[in-house]
């Protein structure tokens, strides 16, 4: 049982470690893994218990999003992205790291677990935006903390995972600004596949 314990934490210590930090080197962002499967059905980021028959980005399982690709819409801006740097599922947590597509210096950090949840691993998405010197931010622990920054405000709002795509809506908030004092909340959707 210590044996099969080990390589788990050597995993979840890699999936940490590659999914980079939030400090000033603008690596990619946060992520990491967990354990779990999963289901069928919506999920809330805040509530486990979604509509049925909901798909918040009108996709699923069934799209038709190439393998290892994102599309992510924050307001009106469509970012594109090659997940070339990490795509696949950790424990039933789908993570993707890649560029945008069309050579713009964006790079895309997205992590989402299964429908039925994992303890201590909330979904997030990052879209680092160089091009334009934005930050946007959907979840994950640095803007959660921030002063100004509201439950509701930076959120993954809901999500599906089929353990090889996920797709969903989520509120975004540009880092830049909320540090200068300023939540300005835009909505947007996502949609990845590993497989």
């Amino acid at each position: 049982m210590r044996f099969l314990a080990v390589p788990a934490l050597l995993a979840a210590a890699f999936a940490f470690a590659c999914g980079g930090g939030d400090d000033s080197t603008r690596d990619g962002g946060e992520s990491q893994g967990g354990a779990g499967g999963a289901a069928a059905t919506p999920t809330r980021a805040t509530d486990s218990a979604a509509s049925p028959g909901s798909n918040a980005s009108g996709s699923g399982s069934g799209s038709s999003i190439a393998a290892k690709t994102a599309v992510i819409t924050i307001g009106e801006e469509r970012y594109e992205f090659t997940l070339n740097r990490d795509c696949r599922s950790l424990f039933g947590v789908l993570v993707g790291v890649g560029v945008s597509t069309d050579g713009r210096d964006i790079v895309v950090n997205l992590q989402i677990p299964p429908e039925g949840g994992i303890e201590g691993t909330d979904p997030s998405i990052r879209v680092d935006d160089q091009a334009k010197d934005l930050d946007w931010r959907a979840g994950g622990d640095v803007i959660g903390d921030m002063a100004g920054v509201n439950e509701g405000d930076s959120q993954v709002d809901e999500y599906r995972n089929d353990g090889k795509r996920a797709s969903g809506t989520a509120t975004f908030v540009d880092l830049y600004e909320v540090l200068g004092g300023k939540v300005e909340p835009v909505q947007g959707t996502f949609e990845f596949a590993c497989e």
